[in-house]
């Protein structure tokens, strides 16, 4: 059972993620340019199905600068066919093209901490093997010392031997820098290896975990298919949302959609997880959780959601309640997490089929 139904909060700020330098790298238009830009992007924005949300916005504008060769294609393809993109086109487009990339720079940071690590390995053989020479240099010296019978011989090689040590201690300290500035790019690579494979993971708008985050997630969970028995699946998808991004506009609608995120995260605990799928569907894992605690969780929400208010940019509460509708679902032995999420999916429908600002279980559940 559990306790406790947070107070939504409306008026949430986003929370800037750092992107890095590759991404403001790509991003180079001038005010000018980009002003442009904005004008072109959402003329084409305009003519789509689709929100005027963040995510649409990212598609068309890197469209019209020509900084996603692929997508361009795609999109061209699309604009000839005379075929607007809906929220399923966008919200995958925007994984493929956009985040997808993203996981290329994960990747290229990956390769490049690899050959810095092969590197300060090679340093280190270097290191060793001039140490053995040295080593070397030394039997030999004392064994001629042995045999020296007067001063020259002596002095001849006490400068070897110097010049042997000005070499070792030369090769030493190269060794030592190399390896010292390959263990801070180490360490800068790995912070920038996290950020990335954070952010590919999360949803910017959000920060929640995406699909794809929420897939892995749920992998590390769960060792096994075994696993999912008894865990617990809520979907939760926003009443009549396209109306009000018509209403209040998207940027009111971004607001409803970062609530509804705050929501979710105020009221799990634990190994909980919580993920944007996409659009203005989320979904809750409940592992190890009844059918009546997940009842409860879902029911929570719905109710904290539909006591939420509206707040406009100028400050005045708008006309209406955001509700949400969910479905739950429970695992059984051998599921997947595609079925979970398809059974949930099914009582979901049920929910919005029945009236909408509900709560349904899947029927094998109940």
């Amino acid at each position: 059972m559990r306790e406790g139904v947070a107070l939504l909060v409306w008026g949430v700020k986003q929370q800037p993620t750092a992107l890095g330098q590759e991404v403001r790298m790509r991003y180079a238009e001038d005010r000018e340019k980009s002003s442009e830009f904005l004008r072109l992007t959402l003329s084409l924005m305009a003519k789509q199905s689709a929100a005027l949300h963040p995510m649409s916005y990212a598609l068309w504008y890197e469209h019209v600068a020509g900084i996603n060769p692929q997508l361009s294609k795609i999109l061209e393809a699309r604009l000839q066919e005379n075929k607007p993109l809906n929220e399923d086109d966008v919200y995958d487009m925007h994984a493929r093209f956009i985040v997808g990339r993203d996981l290329e720079v994960l990747e290229r940071l990956q390769q490049k901490l690899r050959t810095l690590l092969e590197e300060a390995s090679s340093a280190a053989q270097t290191a060793l093997e001039n140490t053995g020479q040295y080593s070397i240099a030394l039997k030999q010296t004392r064994s001629r010392l042995t045999g020296a019978l007067n001063l020259e011989g002596v002095q001849a090689l006490i400068e070897e031997l110097l010049h042997e040590t000005t070499r070792m201690q030369s090769a030493t300290q190269t060794a030592s820098e190399k390896l010292e500035a390959r263990a801070q790019e180490v360490g800068l690579l790995t912070q920038q290896l996290q950020q990335a494979q954070t952010e590919a993971m999360l949803d910017p708008l959000t920060g929640l975990m995406n699909r794809r985050g929420f897939e892995r997630a749920v992998k590390e969970l769960f060792a096994s298919p075994e696993s999912f028995a008894g865990a617990a699946i809520l979907l939760a998808d926003i009443d009549h949302f396209k109306k009000v991004n018509d209403t209040f506009g998207h940027l009111l609608g971004d607001k409803v959609l970062r609530a509804i995120a705050q929501t979710l995260q105020a009221n799990i605990k634990g190994r909980d997880l919580a993920a944007r799928l996409g659009g203005e569907e989320f979904a809750v894992l409940l592992p190890q959780t009844t059918l009546q605690g997940a009842r409860t969780l879902a029911e929570q929400i719905r109710n904290a959601v539909s006591a939420g208010r509206i707040r406009r940019t100028d400050g005045k509460d708008a006309p209406g309640a955001i509700t949400v509708s969910l479905g739950v679902a429970i695992g059984k032995k051998g599921d997947s997490l595609e079925q979970i999420l398809t059974r949930a999916d099914v009582a979901l429908y049920a929910a919005k089929h029945a009236g909408r600002n509900r709560v349904s279980i899947d029927a094998d559940a109940a």
